[in-house]
């Protein structure tokens, strides 16, 4: 009910969506294979960026 009556004020600061989300568990289990078992080689955000402003 709190984020319904909030959504309507000029700054947001929790919206119903947000509740939906926070119900479930979002964070991946400890025993799951991370990027590099998965061979995925991360990359620093500048580098992102770089590839997307070409």
């Amino acid at each position: 009910m709190l984020a319904t009556a909030t959504e309507f004020l000029p700054a947001v600061s929790l919206t119903r969506n947000q509740v939906d989300l926070m119900r479930r568990d979002n964070v991946a289990a400890v025993d799951l294979p991370g990027l590099e078992e998965l061979g995925i080689q991360s990359r620093g955000i500048e580098d992102v960026i770089r590839m997307h402003e070409t």
